[in-house]
């Protein structure tokens, strides 16, 4: 028999899992905050949101998988929007009439961290935890410039 009646258990899991989407969007978006010469501190913000966010919907629809299908889907949708927004920025020297197409990585890690909020609230924390850590070392830049 339990200690704790199994509502409690469910939503201490779901904080938890909350939680977890928040610290790998802030980390996702602590490298991209450190982009470039000068701190982008929105990217933090935004990463952290969107993962949360992502998390959040697919813990919404409960244990259904046609609901949890088109949650994920809607988040797909959602984060595409935001994707086209980062990568579609003014041209040079602020020409909003000639738009250039940049923030490209910036755009996929935006992508990436709504999928490690869907993977945390969706399956094991520890597959978001892994795909994590190896997105962070292809978002690393290395001192000689060679990629990974």
């Amino acid at each position: 028999m339990s200690l704790m009646p199994t509502a409690i258990n469910t939503d201490v899991d779901a904080i938890l899992r909350m939680g977890l989407a928040v610290l790998c969007g802030l980390a996702v978006g602590l490298n991209r905050a450190h982009h470039g010469g000068t701190m982008h501190p929105n990217r933090l913000r935004v990463h952290g949101l969107v993962a949360l966010s992502a998390c959040l919907m697919v813990l919404a629809c409960g244990d259904h998988p046609d609901a949890r299908s088109r949650a994920i889907q809607g988040v797909a949708t959602g984060v595409g929007f935001l994707g086209a927004g980062e990568i579609m920025g003014p041209g040079r020297g602020g020409d909003v009439s000639t738009p250039e197409v940049r923030g490209l990585t910036s755009a996929a890690s935006i992508w990436f961290s709504a999928t490690l909020g869907v993977t945390v609230a969706a399956s094991t924390p520890v597959l978001a935890g892994v795909a994590l850590v190896l997105a962070l070392i292809t978002l690393t830049k290395r001192n000689n410039g060679t990629p990974v």
